[in-house]
């Protein structure tokens, strides 16, 4: 124990100058209120994707729109709803509640969106934040799919946002898409030739997605891959309109005088 105890001591160098505290959770060994928070709140575990938003090769303002995002901070009804009292903490697209996750990714508004993106970019999987951010992180790889994303995303909060504070009307998802459609426009001048020209591709094939007329598609009916959206969501207006037709059939059996009161 003696020799072990002299093998260690033998490795430790020591200096003239006075000891002094090392902040072990920053890398240059100072206490920061920045390092503490990050040991709070993550318990030191940073999502890697946090970081890579600042790389993405977009505007500013849709950079820190992103931070938000990764933060759970955009101000959504559920997170109003911690400063102050919300009276109706419902989605504006649906009757759902209205949270970050819910708003981008579940509602039936995003996932239809996503399904007509995911069909022009040729991309398949679960559509929601993770999913996104494996092409953030390969930003030089998918800088092209990172452009479109994340124009989808703003456009989604904006219309949103619009519907909420200037008393927008819903009239379809052709709003939203060709919002994203007016965004990759803006965005054009930013990149060099190649990549404005499969923008352009990208914008022209989003508008024809975008002025096609709603179509019905039966069960028993073989689809190809181009109509496997279209079927879907017709399966839904078919559903709604199968649960009014239901509504309709109840109240015309109500008694006349049980109706009148």
């Amino acid at each position: 124990m003696w020799f072990d105890l002299l093998s260690i001591v033998e490795s430790v160098n020591l200096q003239e100058d006075n000891d002094q505290i090392i902040w072990c959770f920053n890398s240059n060994g100072k206490y920061s209120v920045q390092s503490l928070y990050v040991v709070i709140s993550n318990r030191g575990v940073v999502p890697v994707s946090v970081s890579t938003v600042w790389r993405l090769k977009v505007p500013p303002r849709i950079q820190i729109f992103l931070w938000l995002i990764t933060k759970n901070k955009i101000l959504t009804r559920d997170n109003l709803a911690k400063q102050r009292e919300v009276s109706d903490k419902t989605c504006l697209f649906c009757n759902e509640l209205e949270y970050v996750n819910h708003l981008l990714f579940h509602c039936c508004v995003a996932r239809r969106t996503w399904l007509v993106i995911a069909e022009v970019l040729s991309l398949r999987g679960n559509w929601n934040f993770e999913f996104l951010a494996t092409f953030w992180l390969a930003h030089k790889k998918h800088l092209n799919t990172n452009i479109v994303i994340l124009a989808v995303l703003w456009c989604l909060w904006n219309f949103r946002n619009k519907l909420c504070f200037q008393g927008l009307t819903w009239t379809g998802e052709k709003a939203v898409l060709l919002g994203v459609t007016r965004t990759l426009r803006r965005w054009r001048p930013m990149y060099n030739q190649e990549l404005g020209d499969w923008l352009d591709s990208v914008i022209l094939e989003v508008e024809a997605k975008a002025n096609m007329p709603p179509r019905i598609c039966w069960s028993g009916e073989v689809q190809s891959g181009s109509e496997t959206s279209d079927f879907q969501y017709s399966a839904q207006v078919l559903d709604v309109a199968t649960r009014s037709d239901s509504m309709l059939d109840q109240s015309a059996n109500i008694p006349q005088s049980v109706a009148g009161s």
